[in-house]
């Protein structure tokens, strides 16, 4: 099966979901210079970010909300219907949108709930393809739980600043309860450094320590993720960094294709 790789962390404004559009966007340009397989994207934040970035802007007939409200045994069917296409800058990479009422599914009460997205989703990857999940910054949660019970490794961004800290640190927690409780075999890709300025300060260089410290080899410096303008427009545009050009444009595609690397993802 291939690699499903969800962008978490319990803080919001860490760099969360531009790590999931770049890994999706590096993951693209990787089917076009020839890899095997398709690119997929799951969007669990009801914000749905990730979805306007890769050009969605009115949901589709079927959503992540109607996957996870009308799909009660995980049937694979519906799965795919939920698949829509992402606009042409971003052609190639099917999506399963999300929309405010996604928020709902937190009081679902339905016996298995928790297990329906990774039922549903093994009926449309294959072994070359890769997915990647924008997660919501929250604490556990039902659509935490439904996402990373489906994926097979987890990045987490860390802005090197205390939100980064405590999202990160708060994000292992969820994870060894996702194991422990479930028994689920998810892998910690790496912490990463996100949104990262040229000149560090005093702060960034502790914090940086601290999670070294603290996560040893599961804190990655060498997979940082720049801070340059070029990302927000490139965001705002709705448009891969991948499609661009510059030195910004390279270091940031360079920064997302090593975490796919990292991350066993298909080349």
């Amino acid at each position: 099966m291939g690699k499903r790789i969800a962008s978490y962390s319990e803080k919001g404004g860490v760099g969360k979901s531009a790590a999931a559009a770049g890994m999706v966007a590096a993951a693209r340009k990787r089917r076009l210079d020839g890899a095997a397989g398709s690119v997929f994207a799951a969007d669990l934040d009801p914000r749905g970010t990730l979805t306007a970035e890769l050009g969605i802007n009115m949901p589709p007939p079927f959503t992540m909300n109607d996957l996870l409200a009308m799909d009660p045994k995980g049937e694979r069917g519906l799965a795919a219907e939920a698949l829509t296409d992402a606009s042409d800058d971003w052609s190639g990479v099917r999506v399963i949108a999300a929309e405010r009422a996604l928020a709902n599914r937190e009081a679902d009460q339905s016996t298995g709930f928790e297990f329906r997205l990774r039922h549903a989703l093994d009926g449309i990857l294959g072994e070359d393809d890769d997915l990647i999940f924008d997660l919501p910054p929250r604490a556990g949660g039902k659509l935490v739980t439904a996402a990373l019970l489906a994926a097979t490794h987890v990045v987490i961004p860390a802005t090197l600043n205390e939100d980064g800290r405590i999202g990160a640190e708060e994000a292992m927690e969820t994870i060894e309860i996702i194991r422990d409780s479930y028994g689920h075999d998810i892998q910690v890709v790496a912490i990463v450094p996100s949104i990262v300025p040229g000149g560090r300060t005093t702060l960034a260089d502790a914090i940086g320590k601290h999670l070294a410290a603290t996560y040893g080899d599961l804190y990655r410096d060498d997979l940082a993720i720049p801070r340059h303008t070029l990302r927000e427009q490139t965001r705002y545009a709705c448009v891969p960094v991948t499609s661009q050009s510059g030195k910004e444009a390279a270091a940031l595609t360079t920064a997302y294709d090593r975490i796919l690397t990292a991350a066993g993802a298909t080349k």
